[in-house]
């Protein structure tokens, strides 16, 4: 009974990354400037809404915006990235820590609509 528990857990972790990291952009943004990021709460609404229904319109939107974003952010880290001279610490972590998350956010923008699409063939 635990086992299909967690397995049930674990198929939702893709939204959870996407949530976790829209409540960290809304709530520094909020702490830090007092300013409410309305785009950020529709992105963790939105999410929230793709587990309940389950949609695969949504998951296939979220997913084109997901991956065009992070490509977008990839190039925006390689960018500051080159400003930094050869080397420098500073650079090397921003570069390592930028591409852990905007490569795994491109991974679950791919992963995202295979796991839809998965499910709503095998219950057909």
């Amino acid at each position: 009974m635990k086992k299909m528990n967690l397995i049930k857990g674990i198929q939702y972790v893709p939204e959870v990354f996407i949530v976790l990291v829209a409540m960290y952009w809304f709530l520094d943004g909020l702490l830090a400037t007092s300013y409410i990021n309305y785009l950020m709460l529709a992105v963790i609404l939105f999410m929230s809404l793709l587990v309940i229904l389950k949609n695969k319109t949504m998951a296939l939107f979220a997913s084109l915006l997901i991956g065009i974003g992070s490509i977008y952010m990839i190039f925006a880290v390689l960018s500051e990235y080159s400003e930094f001279s050869r080397g420098d610490a500073n650079g090397l972590k921003l570069l390592l820590t930028g591409a852990i998350i905007f490569l795994s956010t491109l991974l679950i923008s791919i992963l995202l609509p295979i796991k839809y699409f998965k499910r709503k063939q095998s219950l057909s």
